[in-house]
């Protein structure tokens, strides 16, 4: 752990003198493929100490922020991005977060770094935010996230006084109230977010730029499901006796949910929307806590982190000829662009749970953690499953076919590089499958 973290500190003291935008992008390659090859996997827990240690699921988590950050920089280069230099050290505050925040061996030191990670979001939204209104989004943003921080703090320093309060220490709680395990789960509930506190989501994903779109979709809300698997670890039994109202909350979310995605005409609100649905499902896995459960849990954060991020990207591909995210403006792309229209077909697919991407096999176990905890709740699980493949295709066949805007820029053309970033989304998202023992 320690060779990990000063290797980030001494890259970042000589990169944050070079202006050269690609070799930080091929440094946050190198690192990416440092981790995956120099990390043993033969154990469930790895480089346990009093200060840091990793499972599987925080270690996934960090690679999939390496890998998102990685591509943050292909199309922000494309933007023009302003204050370049101020980008990179954050990007690099961000890895920095993130190893904190996945790797920490302690709920306070978790604590402290899930709250300087608020205060990183809001400088991207408001340093490279388009319009007025990302102050409106940062405010929703702390408003929802403050209010229900300090509740979760005075649980964690009671429990500190009582309990050891290390992650990987296993004492279950068991004498907690209903007002305990509110508290204690509400601040990361909020974060992934949970129906009726989803907000400040939509909000906050339309006013940042592209880079803080990709990043809150595919590593932010991650943040929270990992929170909330790490907490639930320490009141398990508390969770076997109150998991049943919020499961049903996450059930019914989803359902209203999926139906406000057809009422939608704006691209980059109705992928957040599908996000709240997807991270509904997560939070109903990480509430049933079974080892099917956990796993689809798992499966399903990796790949709606690169799926998410993937369609975050076409919307902004087709946000520059059009000049607009309007869905009513955004059609007939497969007469203008039909290689692109591949790529929507392909990431709506994942979406949509399609084979054989990680989605699928995510919401396959979900559905059998489900039926094993109450089984005639498979029937509602289906009916939210068919109205999530509607309503992706809808995405899909609104946005391809029909007339073309007469107003478009007809001699926009798309660079290779954004082909790649689109390949480099899919490709891990649909191959991953072939590694389905690591999740295991």
């Amino acid at each position: 752990m320690l060779m990990i973290f000063l290797f980030i500190f001494f890259v970042l003291i000589f990169l944050s003198f070079n202006k050269n935008w690609w070799l930080l992008q091929n440094f946050f390659f190198f690192f990416f493929f440092f981790m995956y090859f120099n990390i043993p996997l033969m154990s469930y827990f790895l480089n346990i100490s009093y200060m840091f240690g990793m499972d599987m699921f925080s270690y996934l988590m960090f690679m999939l922020g390496i890998w998102i950050i990685t591509l943050v920089y292909i199309p922000s280069i494309n933007l023009k991005i302003f204050y370049y230099f101020y980008f990179n050290i954050f990007m690099f505050i961000f890895l920095i977060i993130f190893f904190f925040c996945f790797f920490s061996d302690n709920y306070i030191l978790f604590y402290i770094f899930y709250k300087i990670n608020l205060i990183s979001i809001l400088i991207l939204i408001y340093g490279w935010g388009y319009k007025f209104e990302r102050f409106k989004a940062g405010f929703y943003l702390i408003l929802y996230i403050i209010f229900f921080s300090l509740p979760f703090f005075l649980c964690l320093l009671n429990l500190n006084a009582l309990y050891m309060m290390f992650m990987y220490y296993f004492n279950f709680i068991n004498n907690l109230n209903l007002f305990y395990y509110f508290f204690l789960l509400m601040i990361f509930l909020v974060k992934m977010p949970l129906f009726m506190f989803h907000i400040w989501l939509p909000k906050a994903h339309v006013e940042p730029p592209i880079s803080g779109s990709m990043i809150l979709a595919a590593i932010m809300l991650k943040l929270g499901g990992f929170g909330m698997f790490k907490i639930l670890m320490l009141i398990f039994n508390c969770n076997m006796k109150f998991n049943f109202y919020l499961i049903s909350l996450c059930l019914l979310g989803m359902l209203i949910l999926s139906l406000i995605c057809f009422l939608q005409s704006d691209l980059k609100i109705l992928i957040p929307y599908s996000s709240v649905v997807h991270m509904s499902l997560v939070i109903m896995g990480l509430l049933i806590f079974n080892n099917w459960s956990y796993c689809g849990s798992l499966i399903l954060m990796v790949g709606h982190g690169l799926c998410s991020s993937g369609l975050f990207c076409l919307s902004n591909i087709c946000y520059l000829p059009f000049k607009s995210r309007s869905m009513f403006l955004n059609k007939g792309l497969i007469n203008m662009f039909s290689f692109l229209s591949f790529w929507w077909f392909l990431l709506c697919s994942s979406n949509m749970s399609f084979p054989f991407s990680l989605n699928l096999f995510g919401a396959i176990f979900l559905l059998m953690s489900l039926m094993i905890w109450l089984d005639y709740l498979y029937m509602i699980y289906f009916l939210i499953m068919i109205v999530m493949f509607l309503y992706s295709l809808y995405l899909y066949l609104y946005t391809q076919y029909g007339m073309l805007f007469f107003n478009m820029n007809y001699l926009f053309y798309i660079n290779l590089s954004e082909y790649f970033l689109l390949f480099l989304h899919w490709f891990p998202l649909n191959i991953f499958f072939l590694f389905m023992e690591i999740y295991i």
